[in-house]
């Protein structure tokens, strides 16, 4: 009995690897908008995600500030993106431009509303630059938004724009969490 216990579990195991060989972690994608879809890459992919071309510069720039600094560049996280590009979107259609939001209330808030579960989160915000090279430049010259962008406990970021109107005609947003 013993014996032909062991060789079933034999038998069982050599099927199971077999059906198991042609399994691989493969990127999915998520629809944000019926516009955009951000591919998701799980962790043991090699695929990177598919950022906007004024994503990929703002985090070379961000990365490149933090790495002259001796800090971890920052992860592009999509859930967080999505959140900076509805703030943005807030900041044009409402016609503001603080940190706290008629719609959402705080950053924090907003991320938190939206499910990110952050133990750390800060935001900045721009108006009216026409390029990603000045808007990165104004955030580095202010103490306050370089001081978010070359925080340690920083490891996440997602980026937010959209441009056509209210009083600035551009916005930016830039949205930091900490898992």
């Amino acid at each position: 009995m013993r014996m032909w216990r062991s060789l079933t579990q034999m038998i069982f195991m050599g099927v199971l690897s077999v059906l198991l060989t042609g399994c691989v972690i493969a990127p999915i994608e998520v629809e944000l908008s019926p516009q955009e879809k951000v591919r998701i890459v799980l962790p043991n992919s090699v695929e990177p995600v598919d950022l906007s071309s004024y994503e990929e510069e703002l985090l070379t720039k961000v990365n490149e500030a933090r790495a002259e600094e001796g800090v971890e560049p920052l992860v592009y996280d999509p859930q967080v993106a999505k959140v900076a590009q509805l703030k943005a979107q807030d900041l044009l259609t409402n016609n503001y431009f603080e940190h706290e939001s008629p719609t959402y209330g705080a950053p924090s808030e907003m991320l938190t509303q939206f499910g990110i579960d952050w133990i750390a989160s800060g935001e900045n915000i721009a108006a009216g630059q026409l390029s990603v090279d000045e808007v990165h430049q104004g955030w580095m010259d202010s103490p306050g938004h370089r001081e978010n962008i070359l925080n340690p406990m920083f490891t996440h970021i997602g980026f937010g724009f959209t441009e056509g109107g209210g009083d600035y005609g551009t916005y930016w947003v830039q949205m930091f969490t900490a898992y």
